[in-house]
């Protein structure tokens, strides 16, 4: 896409109806930290009445060229602290107000905070069991087979690696059954499986690296697999979770689970995507 495949900044234009209404892009990039700096002007005209909608439309564009195309992991702003409202636009899409530095600044005779914002790349590598290397596969398996893992499974046994490759290898081809594996970085974040239970209901299974545990990534990357799963026709995922398993009751309400019923093994959940 791009003629150097390091450049220093990444400038665009931003349309509307054919016109230019504004400029910017990314600046000050650094390719050994992978962070870049935002730079963004409108017409001035524009400010009054459309500034949040404009603002708001280019960090779209802008963090699916960052993260998506560029693969950097995080992009910031560095403001004068002259428009509280564009801190207030920038944190209602998700970037959080890193730093303020004190008088930072000298603008017509009077020094000015500068106020940094910064958003980090959250997506996640989704991988198909199938598509999984054999070293992958057997990161999968001790996961798995980890001890605070397996207490929380349905099946607490050990799985052997002759088993897992087996089973890997019936995936090939079936269509009722979906596995993935969750990586970050080239960092297992968890597992996440899906099988077909008929009606547009899939029985959902996921494995969290305790390792990661308090960090919030485990949302994150459910969230992704969830917006995804249209491309299946999948309406609805099933989940159960047993009852002792306090934290897992509270992580499964707060993705937007509703319990359907419950025994004395199990709390049944449900996740209506359609």
């Amino acid at each position: 896409m791009y003629d150097n495949p390091k450049p220093e900044q990444i400038l665009f234009s931003y349309l509307k109806d054919g016109a230019c209404i504004g400029y910017g892009g990314l600046v000050h990039i650094n390719w050994i930290d992978r962070n870049a700096e935002i730079s963004f002007i409108m017409d001035t005209s524009l400010e009054a009445a459309h500034f949040a909608e404009h603002w708001s439309n280019y960090l779209t564009m802008l963090k699916e060229v960052a993260f998506t195309e560029l693969n950097l992991h995080k992009i910031y702003t560095y403001a004068f602290d002259l428009r509280p409202h564009l801190y207030t636009m920038l944190e209602a899409n998700g970037y959080t107000r890193e730093a303020t530095l004190k008088e930072h600044c000298l603008f017509n005779g009077v020094y000015k905070d500068v106020v940094l914002h910064a958003l980090w790349n959250d997506r996640y590598d989704i991988i198909n069991y199938v598509d999984c290397t054999p070293e992958q596969q057997r990161e999968i398996l001790a996961l798995r087979n980890r001890d605070d893992v397996r207490k929380w499974m349905v099946n607490t046994e050990i799985i052997l690696e002759e088993n897992h490759f087996k089973f890997v290898e019936s995936l090939k081809g079936n269509l009722n059954r979906l596995y993935f594996a969750i990586y970050k970085e080239g960092r297992l974040m968890g597992t996440y499986n899906l099988t077909n239970e008929g009606n547009g209901v899939w029985d959902r299974g996921i494995i969290a690296n305790p390792d990661m545990q308090g960090t919030g990534q485990t949302e994150k990357w459910e969230r992704q697999i969830l917006g995804n799963l249209s491309q299946y026709a999948i309406q609805a995922v099933s989940a159960k979770v047993k009852p002792d398993n306090m934290r897992s009751i509270s992580y499964h309400e707060k993705i937007g689970f509703k319990e359907q019923n419950r025994d004395k093994d199990y709390i049944y959940y449900i996740l209506r995507l359609s």
